[in-house]
């Protein structure tokens, strides 16, 4: 099925040379586990409810809504004693 209002996205073409193989390229992506680190990093975002992706992302996020979006270590901000 074919929609003229529906333009398939550049990265979507390359995964496959055709419909099919692209299916089964994107389902085998969905279905690689995720590594210990992007789950502790998404789980941080989450709980800060920060954005989560590169910094070219987080910076359009920041211009936008105004807050920070970087996960901040957790506790008081340290104070510089001169």
């Amino acid at each position: 099925m074919t929609d003229d209002l529906v333009t398939p996205h550049p990265v979507c073409e390359h995964l496959g040379i055709d419909d099919q193989a692209r299916r089964a390229a994107y389902r085998h992506w969905l279905y690689e586990p995720l590594l210990p680190e992007d789950i502790a990093a998404i789980r941080a975002h989450l709980k800060q409810e920060r954005a989560l992706g590169d910094e070219r992302f987080q910076a359009m996020v920041a211009k936008a809504l105004g807050p920070p979006v970087a996960v901040r270590r957790s506790g008081r901000p340290r104070v510089e004693r001169v």
